[in-house]
């Protein structure tokens, strides 16, 4: 028996200090790797976690990430409150006879896009479409083709709809109107 053990303790050194092969070439065993340290190991994955963190904040930052492109991010003005953005309604098309004097027929093609501050306006113009286009219509029927002649003719017809769209819509408050089509022939 303690010739076994003697053996076994030979064959554990063997192992250790490498082995030997049948033709007595020695093979080099691989020592257990020795243990890492908890100081080490606790250093190691702070690291970890801090450049997590850094590259993280940098994604971020950038607008790579946590950051959505949506209809939720208000602009501030220079006084701090947000900043709304317009809403823009298109009308129906216009065609109407000018008033012109004579044999002669003139026709007024238009389309006109009103620009309001809030998108709730849009149902209360919805709700009054027909009174806002009979006021226009009327306005529109009474114009002569002179009084559209060049820009001041047509900066004069945008004065005068937005008027009447104000009057039409009240409390409703029309920004501006704009013209996406004005064909006077």
């Amino acid at each position: 028996m303690a010739k076994k053990k003697e053996m076994a303790e030979d064959d554990k050194e063997a192992k250790q200090a490498g082995s030997e092969t049948e033709d007595g070439a020695e093979i080099a065993v691989a020592a257990p790797a020795p243990k890492m340290s908890a100081k080490r190991l606790l250093m190691l994955a702070l690291i970890a976690v801090g450049a997590l963190g850094v590259i993280g904040a940098g994604l971020y930052f950038s607008g790579l990430m946590g950051k959505h492109d949506d209809d939720s991010v208000v602009e501030l003005g220079p006084d701090g409150k947000p900043i709304e953005k317009p809403v823009f309604y298109t009308l129906p098309e216009f065609l109407v006879n000018l008033n012109s004097s004579g044999k002669q027929v003139n026709f007024l093609k238009c389309t006109v896009i009103l620009e309001v501050p809030h998108q709730n306006d849009i149902k209360n113009i919805e709700a009054n479409l027909p009174r806002l286009v009979d006021a226009l219509n009327t306005y529109l029927r009474e114009l002569r083709p002179s009084d559209l002649a060049g820009s001041a003719g047509i900066q004069r017809l945008r004065e005068e709809l937005l008027l009447r769209a104000n009057k039409s819509l009240s409390p409703v408050k029309i920004n501006d109107v704009l013209f996406k089509e004005v064909i006077v022939q």
